[in-house]
Order: C-alpha cells, then structure tokens, then sequence
C-alpha cells in the first residue's frame, strides 16, 4: 500500500512538473497595429506601423517587416513610418520580433490599401484657333469631392486661387502653359496636379 501511494504521489508530481515545462518555451506573438486606423489612406499621407512583442519582454528586440512576404525593413525601434506614403506601398505586412537565436510568432497580416490622390482635369472653352484681344475660360474638374480651393499655375510658376473651378484669361498678355490642383480642408486634402493646357493666340481678330 506504501508502495503505491508513493508511485501515485511520484506521478502525480511528474505531471505537474511536466504541465509546466512548455511554458518558458512558448513564444511570443508578434502583433501589428497600423495607425491612423482608417478604412483609406490617401497618397502623400503619413502611416506609421507599430509591432509589440506580447509575453517577451520590452528590450533588445528587433523587429523585421514584411509587406507581401517580401522584407522591407528591420530596425529596434517597434514603429515602422512611411511617409509620405504611396500606392506602390499598399500590400499585406507583417512583423516579426527577433532577440539573438529567440524570434517571436509572426503577427498576424494587416492590409494596407493606398488610394490615389483624385485627378484634376483642366479644359479650355472655347476651343480652335484664338486671336488676341479674345478671352477663353478655363474649367478645373475634380470628380468625387467638393469643397475645393483651386489653384492655378502659369508656365510653371503659382498663380491666383479661387473656390470657383472657372477662370477667364485675356489674350495675348495672358497666354502660356496652364495647369490647376485643387486644396481641401477635408481628406483628401489634395488633388494631383492636372495635365498642362496651351493658351497661344494667332494674332489679331479682325473685324470689319
């Protein structure tokens, strides 16, 4: 009876010893947070990724990062900031702690999806040959948004702004390469820059 007590007593201890021997083996997990946590991201904004290391400890880690398995940086500092940001960056990243031969569990993936600024498109009304002394209007369109400032430019250099997304320019003191953008207090905040319009008059209109 002795006996078995005892053998009960041994098992019973190596179980408990055992139950707990994995523990200082499991490893840590990895885990990616992206911030600004918004649904879109616009190009030419700020990202900044964060990759905390649960269960192993604050110091001495270094963190790998992987956009679309493909490694794309590795420092010792936890946050990873893109900025600015462009469609060219958007995939599925994740992060890794690594501490001398001990690496942490990969995070699970977060899906970064990098939108392009909206177009601007710039028309000229009205169109075929012009003479000076005339004046043609030019139209900014912007499609999805409102609330835009326009900015205009003239043979590349800043010009006037105005919250209408019309302009009407004189010949032939005005002539030139014209392009517009448009400015947002609301994201997006930018417009791309529209594609370049040649004002040249011909000469002058006759008249009878």
């Amino acid at each position: 009876m002795g006996n078995t007590l005892l053998c009960v007593l041994l098992l019973l201890s190596i179980l408990i010893y055992c139950g707990h021997c994995g523990e200082d083996d499991e490893r840590p997990v990895a885990v990616l947070t992206l911030q600004p946590n918004w649904t879109q991201i616009f190009s030419g904004e700020t990202v900044t990724m964060r990759c905390d290391i649960q269960g192993g400890g604050e110091s001495d880690w270094r963190y790998e990062w992987h956009n679309n398995r493909k490694s794309v940086y590795s420092n010792t500092n936890p946050e990873y900031r893109i900025s600015p940001v462009y469609t060219s960056n958007s995939g599925s990243y994740t992060c890794q702690g690594v501490k001398g031969l001990k690496s942490s569990e990969t995070s699970d993936a977060v899906q970064l999806t990098v939108s392009a600024l909206p177009s601007a498109t710039l028309r000229i009304s009205p169109q075929g040959l012009l003479y000076s002394g005339e004046t043609v209007t030019l139209q900014c369109d912007i499609p999805g948004y409102t609330d835009w400032t326009y900015l205009w430019s003239r043979n590349n250099q800043p010009g006037s702004s105005t919250h209408g997304k019309t302009i009407t320019i004189s010949l032939s003191d005005q002539d030139g390469q014209y392009q517009c953008e448009g400015t947002r207090k609301y994201r997006p905040q930018h417009s791309q820059l529209s594609g370049t319009v040649l004002i040249r008059s011909t000469g002058e209109l006759e008249t009878d």
